[in-house]
């Protein structure tokens, strides 16, 4: 199944679609959609077709064998080498409904596959796309459960080709079909909207692929830290701590430093982008127009505020989202307003204090480039033997200091004074008389 059907159909169907697009068949269709639904529905007969050769095939080889509608003795043996009859046996009363299950869930898995490349393939009209989708899930299909760790079992192939793996994995039934009913259901919403969307569409994720880069590896962020400690019956705000630990002066992981900067710096990075933008925009006319550079800096700042408060509530309200579906214990620890206000009002702090950064290095020396490597290497006071006992401020807001004996509202006083540093040599920036573009 996975590393010869599953493939071998994926590769059929790839060369089917690209061989049977034509413009004349799609004027005749008349839409985009009405041609990914004839296509679906050819691919679907081809599904089946090739499943029941799959069934007959089986049936062959197994003609001489004995026939019963019960689990064998065997498939009752937990041993090394039994596990697929042993998994289903322990699942289902009855052989028969495994194999319509597993027949229904390889179905769904492929037939939600070719839907994506109809897709791909009405966006984009290359082969070389189809050719890049067939290697990446040719690779994650025969390497994907040995590469991906458990904490990311949702990404792996072999959960939704084979009925016993997603069940061991998921330890149940429902979660694999879940899931690819749900991945269904967005393709399906897709492709009632690829026309009037299919341009708009690919300007939003050319326009804004570096955000969608970003909330992905959020999202696998959060969820690999919360599966970490799913066993160990800590409250969903210890798994928050535990999520954004990042470094202090007594703690410090490779993985928990690399996630800090993927999280804070990256959304700075973001934050470049768009000063970027307002710079490269930025003229004597822009000047007229506000009449002082202060009006200027005031009509796009506070929007960069706004998404900083944004990001810390959407971090926590899907960190605590995730917990919850992971069985976390809903309860408040006694330390809760601590751990509310470090995220919230430490983080805002720490970050704006990192944007402001940004600013005033893009400003002193025209290049926005040139701030954000200053930023990163201030990270390096985050690594052990650098902090300086937190003088720098870089990687306060770390929940790690809630598990030490630090004060959190020290930490405020330290971000608020460097922060007041900042606005009063923004301040003299801004107000330069010979400022020049």
């Amino acid at each position: 199944m996975v590393y010869y059907v599953f493939p071998l159909i994926v590769f059929i169907s790839s060369v089917y679609i690209n061989r049977t697009f034509d413009y004349t068949k799609l004027i005749r269709l008349g839409s985009y959609k009405n041609w990914i639904v004839a296509k679906a529905k050819t691919l679907l007969l081809m599904d089946l077709y090739l499943i029941g050769l799959f069934l007959a095939a089986t049936l062959i080889v197994a003609a001489k064998t004995s026939f019963s509608m019960e689990w064998s003795d065997i498939g009752k043996i937990n041993e090394s080498g039994n596990e697929i009859l042993y998994t289903l046996q322990s699942r289902f009363s009855n052989p028969f409904i495994a194999l319509l299950l597993q027949i229904g869930l390889f179905l769904l898995t492929i037939f939600t596959v070719q839907l994506i490349m109809c897709i791909l393939y009405a966006m984009y009209k290359k082969q070389s796309v189809l050719h890049i989708l067939n290697i990446l899930l040719f690779i994650v299909g025969i390497a994907g459960f040995k590469l991906i760790p458990d904490s990311l079992s949702f990404l792996e192939t072999p959960n939704y080709l084979l009925l016993f793996h997603g069940v061991e994995r998921f330890n149940s039934v429902v979660v694999p079909f879940a899931i690819m009913v749900f991945v269904l259901t967005i393709a399906i919403l897709i492709i009632d909207n690829i026309d009037s969307s299919l341009v708009n569409a690919k300007q939003f994720f050319i326009r804004n692929y570096p955000i969608i880069i970003y909330g992905l590896l959020c999202l696998l962020g959060i969820w690999f830290n919360v599966e970490r400690y799913v066993n160990e019956d800590v409250p969903i705000w210890t798994g928050l701590t535990v999520t954004f630990i990042g470094t202090t002066n007594e703690m410090y992981s490779l993985l928990s430093f690399a996630y800090y900067v993927v999280i804070f710096i990256g959304f700075v990075y973001l934050v470049q982008l768009l000063l970027q933008r307002y710079l490269s925009e930025m003229s004597y006319f822009t000047i007229i127009r506000y009449r002082s550079m202060n009006r200027w800096f005031l009509s796009w700042f506070p929007k960069i505020l706004k998404s900083i408060v944004i990001l810390l509530f959407t971090l926590m309200a899907v960190t605590v989202s995730i917990a919850i579906l992971k069985g976390y214990a809903i309860m408040m620890p006694d330390n809760f307003f601590q751990i509310i206000y470090h995220f919230t009002t430490n983080g805002f702090l720490q970050i704006l204090f990192y944007v402001l950064f940004v600013i005033i290095v893009s400003l002193l020396t025209k290049d926005v480039l040139k701030s954000f490597i200053a930023l990163l290497i201030l990270t390096i006071f985050m690594l052990p033997g650098f902090r300086l006992n937190n003088f720098m401020p870089v990687g306060l807001n770390s929940m790690g200091y809630l598990l030490e004996n630090v004060s959190i509202y020290s930490i405020s006083l330290t971000l608020i004074g460097y922060i007041v540093i900042e606005i009063i040599v923004l301040l003299v920036l801004l107000n330069k008389k010979d400022y020049t573009f």
